[in-house]
């Protein structure tokens, strides 16, 4: 149970779920100093008592690898309040950014948005974060008041399991250390990137006055986007505990749109000395459009707008805040005065997760980075005068509603540190790792359940489920996050997890009652073939799709979708379904047969990226015609031949039109799908697969784990050309689509010569 700040009001509401104890994780090493480097690092120990002063402020504590939970304290307090700004960071350059590596603005995820929080300490004893952090290996402390603190104890409450690979049920050892590392990769991603129920507490807190709601990522309700809210004035109540409050309107679902933050008038013995007074000055309205009021990589925001206000913020003072979407802009006032008038943004034709117009959409809550307020009495009014929302936020409900309820399922994530989102095309490699190395099968079943929670019952996308549903987010508010439209190939990667799930466990009672949705989607999906080209494409009700493989009528999504369905014929076997079996062998041997129709180009020597761009090929074409049987042996060999025309790097590039840059994402996600496709040539056709798996290997995967300053012990979403990550301080380096050799590599290496000589399998 957490009990955390409450400035006023009584503490009402606590996660049901009950919380998995995973004990403390402490650093392996620490080293005094900003900027010291770790070659100068001390180990940490049970005895380490660390002293922070004016003349010694700051200190760099090493995990050695990823973990994740709540950071923790315990202090001395050697004179007056002091304060210390603590950073994470996945990398070690994070901790010399000013915003460390984040903040994650994409989802709220049910951890801290930010990588820099503030303390004070106001006393000596135990010290506790409100919030998870769900990824770091990297910590930074720095003292920011001229008194001394000493910490005689500092750490991570575990929010998951943390053990060394070498203790895991699934484990492996080669007489290669590179390759014993690569392995112990999955391992390592799989822990911090499963959470179980209970674990991922809600990040509001709900209490007679209303939501106390700190710093992160907006929450925006479900209610607005179903009421299709468009043209209206949203008024609410907010009380500043600490440094400022935050809105957002004309949203979807998303933390995307017009985005308002009101700051105090930090009073001295209020506000933080790190406050960033040029990015939020006091007694200010600031204003962005965009996903924050700071850039992160792939989500870069627009300039901000500050509006000074001819009047002091008091904190611990009522407000009543009020927002009007009007024809030229928003309107803001405070206390029935005018404030501030918003000029219309400009719309931002590359904006993929706006709502349909500046006008419309739901609204949200959060504030800024260490700001925490109370929002209650909130009311929304269409332009005609008609209330269409009114809630006090006093509700558990409330939680529900604006997508920050507790975990109640235990699930596996795209990544530790964000996007903290239950991807279902991420959901196949995850299986397969979690199978070989933690065998923590009700993790695979809790994703089922909750993604199952959300299949689509009627429309065009009748069987559909959600491609990423958020932490936070219920089924019973589906209707507002219709996000199966997206990546239809993530369906088809989400029954073939659940078949390979089947697979390794042999578990037909764990998934009987899930079979009628696996085969109301497995029917969804096959309403997708081209009656045509006999590939996979779109249906009649959805004629234009888009998918993260490749192209519609093309070799990646038609391979893939094969290889499900005969992945899927044994699971349906094994229920007793014979008509289905027969139907998804039937199925499959005809997509295989109109790939090699329409898409095998022998002047290429490999198969078209698709029908509409006979002259390109990919990476994801080649693995998955060659995983699904397409491909012969002289169809493989070929295919395996033509890859040194996309080698690039340390890997490949996806796709033969991609250009070459230094900022080029080589991805580990479809590399791990072409990694086992060469295996499996070499042991079926005898190719010539072996200069391919060791540039991979030694190359993609090595980047992983050969360079300290990024070593995470798990695996990445994306490398550089240079091998670095490649996303920058963006990048999750905890993401278990790109841990396919700690499956990969015990499946197949057992038993066959090439690869023993070549590794020297010694334990498994």
């Amino acid at each position: 149970m957490r009990f955390g700040l409450l400035a006023s009001g009584s503490w009402l509401w606590s996660a049901v779920y009950a919380f998995v104890d995973y004990g403390n994780i402490y650093p392996l090493k620490y080293s005094p100093g900003e900027y010291t480097s770790p070659a100068n690092s001390l180990p940490y120990g049970n005895k380490t008592i660390i002293t922070l002063s004016s003349a010694n402020p700051a200190v760099i504590l090493d995990y050695g690898t990823e973990v994740a939970g709540f950071p923790f304290f315990v202090a001395t307090q050697n004179g007056s309040a002091a304060q210390i700004e603590v950073k994470y960071s996945e990398e070690l350059s994070g901790l010399w950014n000013s915003n460390a590596d984040g903040p994650w603005t994409f989802s709220n995820g049910l951890s801290n948005t930010f990588r820099v929080e503030t303390f004070e300490i106001k006393e000596s004893g135990y010290l506790e974060s409100f919030f998870v952090q769900g990824g770091q290996r990297w910590q930074s402390i720095r003292l920011l008041t001229n008194d001394s603190i000493t910490i005689n104890n500092v750490g991570l409450r575990a929010t998951s399991q943390h053990m060394h690979p070498n203790e895991l049920p699934g484990h492996m050892k080669t007489s290669n250390p590179t390759y014993n590392k690569i392995f112990d990769l999955g391992g390592g991603v799989v822990q911090p990137a499963c959470v179980d129920a209970g674990n991922a507490p809600s990040t509001w807190e709900i209490t007679d006055e209303g939501a106390l709601i700190r710093g992160q990522a907006t929450a925006q309700s479900a209610d607005g986007i179903l009421l299709n809210a468009a043209n209206y004035t949203i008024e609410f109540e907010t009380k500043i505990v600490r440094g400022g409050t935050g809105w957002r309107i004309a949203s979807d679902g998303h933390p995307y749109g017009p985005y308002f933050v009101l700051t105090s008038n930090y009073i001295e013995g209020s506000v933080f000395l790190n406050v960033n007074r040029t990015l939020m000055p006091p007694n200010t309205l600031i204003f962005n459009s965009g996903w924050s009021i700071v850039n992160q990589s792939t989500l870069a925001t627009p300039a901000n707008q500050q509006y000074p206000l001819n009047l002091s913020v008091a904190e611990d003072r009522w407000y009543s805040i009020s927002t009007t979407i009007e024809e030229s802009g928003y309107r803001i006032g405070l206390d029935g005065e005018e404030i501030a008038f918003v000029p219309l943004p400009p719309r931002d034709p590359t904006a993929r997760f706006a709502s349909a117009s500046s006008y419309e959409g739901t609204w949200g809550f959060g504030g800024f980075q260490d700001h925490i307020s109370l929002v209650t009495n909130v009311t929304v009014t269409s332009n005609n005068g008609t209330q269409i929302y009114k809630s006090s936020l006093t509700s558990n409900d409330t939680l529900v509603e604006y997508g920050v309820a507790p975990l109640d399922h235990s699930v596996c994530l795209d990544g530790a540190k964000r996007d903290r989102l239950v991807w279902t095309g991420d959901f196949y490699h995850t299986v397969r790792v979690l199978a070989q190395t933690t065998a923590r099968w009700e993790f695979l079943l809790g994703s089922i359940e909750l993604l199952f929670g959300y299949q689509v019952t009627s429309g065009p996308y009748a069987g559909f489920v959600p491609i990423s549903p958020a932490l936070g987010t219920r089924p019973e508010n589906a209707a507002a996050y219709p996000d199966y439209t997206g990546l239809v190939d993530y369906q088809d990667l989400f029954m073939a997890g659940i078949a390979e799930y089947f697979r390794y466990s042999g578990d037909v009672d764990g998934l009987r009652k899930y079979w009628p949705n696996i085969k109301k989607l497995a029917k969804a999906r096959i309403a997708f073939i081209d009656p045509s080209s006999g590939l996979v494409a779109g249906s009649p009700e959805v004629p234009v799709t888009f998918s993260f493989l490749g192209p519609a009528n093309g070799s990646a999504v038609s391979g893939l979708f094969s290889f499900t369905l005969q992945r899927l014929a044994p699971l349906a076997a094994a229920m007793n379904d014979t008509k289905a079996a027969d139907d998804f062998e039937a199925t499959a041997s005809k997509l295989n047969d109109a790939i090699n129709r329409n898409l095998w180009n022998p002047s290429l020597g490999t198969y078209s990226l698709s029908t509409d761009s006979p002259g390109n090929f990919s990476l994801t074409g080649i693995a998955w015609c060659i995983l699904s049987g397409a491909a012969n042996s002289s169809q493989a060999s070929s295919s395996i031949a033509k890859l040194k025309d996309l080698r690039f790097g340390p890997g490949y590039r996806t796709t033969s039109s991609d250009e070459e840059s230094p900022e080029y994402q080589l991805a580990p996600n479809p590399s791990g799908f072409l990694l086992e496709a060469l295996f499996q040539s070499y042991l079926n056709f005898d190719s010539d697969s072996k200069p391919a798996v060791t540039h991979l290997l030694d190359g993609l995967w090595g980047s992983m784990v050969n360079n300290d300053a990024y070593y995470s012990g798990a695996s990445w979403e994306y490398v550089k050309p240079d091998g670095s990550p490649g996303i920058d301080l963006f990048t999750s380096l905890a993401h278990p689509w790109g841990a396919a050799p700690s499956y990969v590599l015990p499946e197949y290496l057992l038993g066959d010569a090439w690869m023993n000589d070549m590794i020297n399998l010694e334990t498994f």
